[in-house]
C-alpha cells in the first residue's frame, strides 16, 4: 500500500469553491500530473482520496490536510513539484509525508483546530476583547441550538467545554479571536457559534458578509 498526506493551503477566490468541486480539482490534478490514484473495490469503484476535516465555503486555511493511495510508489518530492505545477492560484501544496500501511485515517484521528476569527466593527469603537473573552468564558454555560443533518432534529447544546483556548485583540478597527476548537467524528464545533455567541453577550454588532475565517492548523492523535 502507498499511502500518502499531504498539507496545502486554500485562500483567495478559491476559498469559494465546494469541498465536491475540490475533490474534483485534485482528482484532476492528479490525473494530469502522472500520478495513478488507488480505487476502491465494488460496482461504483472511486479514487481514494479524503481530507482531514472538510473546509467550510468562503474560509481560507494556512493548513488543510488531504491522505490519499496510490498504485505505485513515488517521491513526495516529485508529489509536491507535480501538483503545485497544476494548482490554480490561491491553492498551493506546502508538504507531503508518506503514511504507514497501518495507520488510521485522518478523519479518524482529527480532534481539534485553530481558527482565527476577524470581526470588523464600526469606525471608533473600541473594545477590550481580553477582558470580554475572559467574561464570555466565565458563563457556567454558553448554550446554542444545533441542527443535526441526520435527525433533522435541533437541540440545544452546551459549546463551553468544545473551546479548548481562546484569546482576542482590537487592531484597525477589528477585533481578531484565536482560539482552539474541538474537531472530528466525536465533537466538532464550528467558529460560527463562537463567533455568534461572543458578539451576542458582547453586545456587538457586526455584518457576517464581512466577517473572515481562517484554519491555520489541524491536530490529530497519535
Amino acid at each position: 500500500m502507498n499511502k500518502y498526506v499531504v498539507r496545502f493551503y486554500k485562500g483567495g477566490n478559491i476559498r469559494y469553491i465546494s469541498h465536491l468541486d475540490l475533490m474534483r480539482l485534485f482528482k484532476r490534478a492528479f490525473k494530469r500530473a502522472g500520478i495513478k490514484l488507488q480505487y476502491s473495490l465494488g460496482f461504483n469503484p472511486h479514487p481514494k482520496i479524503s481530507f482531514a476535516q472538510p473546509l467550510s465555503l468562503g474560509y481560507t486555511s494556512s493548513s488543510e490536510y488531504m491522505e490519499f493511495e496510490t498504485q505505485l510508489a513515488y517521491s513526495t518530492d516529485l508529489i509536491i513539484e507535480n501538483l503545485n505545477s497544476l494548482m490554480p492560484e490561491g491553492l498551493g501544496i506546502l508538504s507531503c509525508e508518506k503514511l504507514p500501511d497501518n495507520v488510521k485515517s485522518l478523519a479518524a484521528r482529527t480532534k481539534a483546530a485553530d481558527y482565527e476569527i476577524t470581526i470588523p466593527v464600526n469606525s471608533g469603537i473600541e473594545k477590550d476583547v481580553c477582558n470580554l473573552l475572559r467574561e464570555y468564558m466565565s458563563q457556567d454555560q454558553i448554550k446554542v441550538i444545533k441542527h443535526q443533518k441526520k435527525s433533522r432534529k435541533s437541540i440545544e447544546i452546551d459549546i463551553k467545554p468544545l473551546i479548548y483556548s481562546i484569546s482576542g485583540d482590537f487592531h484597525n478597527n477589528s477585533i481578531l479571536i484565536k482560539t482552539k476548537l474541538a474537531a472530528g467524528n466525536v465533537s466538532n464545533l464550528s467558529p460560527e457559534f463562537v463567533l455568534s455567541t461572543f458578539c451576542e453577550f458582547a453586545d456587538i454588532q457586526y455584518e457576517r458578509a464581512m466577517v473572515t475565517i481562517k484554519r491555520n492548523d489541524i491536530y490529530f492523535t497519535n
